[in-house]
C-alpha cells in the first residue's frame, strides 16, 4: 500500500500574495513556506488573472517585480482567466448571496471576492486561502487563514 496524500487544489486570494510580498510577520513567513511546498507539487495552486489587477496598482517598483515573478513567472500558480462565463456566474453567485439591508436594497458580496470564489469553484479547488475573514464561501470550499493555525496546519499536511 502506498502513502499517497489526497489530491488538493488550493486557490489563493489576492490578499495572500499581498501578505507574502509586503508582509513582515509570521503570516508572510508561513505563506513562503506554503509556496515552497507548492513548488514540489505541480497543479496544486490557482489564482485568477484578477489578482494582478488587485496587487499591482499600489506596488512600488520592487514589489511589482516580485508580484510578476511570483504570480506569472514562477510557474507555481495556474493563472485562471476572467472569462465572460466567469462574470455571468459571478453575477448569479452575488445575487444568490445577497442579503437585505436598510431601504429595501440588497447587500451583495464584493465583486472581486466573488470572481475569486467562482474561479476557485470552477477550478475545482477545495481550499481557499484568504486573510479576509468575511468571505462568503460555498459548501465544499474551505477558507484557510491566519486564525486557529489553519495555514500552519495546511503546510504540515502538504509537506
Amino acid at each position: 500500500m502506498t502513502d499517497r496524500r489526497p489530491l488538493r487544489r488550493i486557490y489563493l486570494d489576492s490578499n495572500a500574495f499581498i501578505y507574502a510580498i509586503e508582509g513582515e510577520d509570521e503570516i508572510s513567513s508561513m505563506l513562503h513556506r506554503l509556496f515552497a511546498v507548492i513548488r514540489s507539487q505541480p497543479e496544486l495552486a490557482y489564482t485568477s488573472e484578477l489578482t494582478l489587477a488587485e496587487v499591482l496598482p499600489k506596488a512600488n517598483a520592487i514589489q511589482r517585480r516580485n508580484y510578476l515573478t511570483m504570480i506569472l513567472h514562477s510557474g507555481l500558480f495556474d493563472l485562471l482567466p476572467v472569462t465572460r462565463e466567469i462574470l455571468i456566474e459571478t453575477a448569479d453567485y452575488r445575487r444568490s448571496r445577497a442579503r437585505p439591508v436598510l431601504h429595501a436594497r440588497l447587500a451583495m458580496p464584493k465583486l472581486a471576492d466573488s470572481i475569486h470564489v467562482v474561479s476557485a469553484v470552477r477550478a475545482r479547488c477545495d481550499t481557499f486561502i484568504s486573510l479576509d475573514r468575511g468571505m462568503q464561501l460555498p459548501k465544499g470550499l474551505d477558507r484557510v487563514g491566519r486564525e486557529e493555525g489553519k495555514l500552519q496546519q495546511l503546510v504540515r499536511e502538504l509537506s
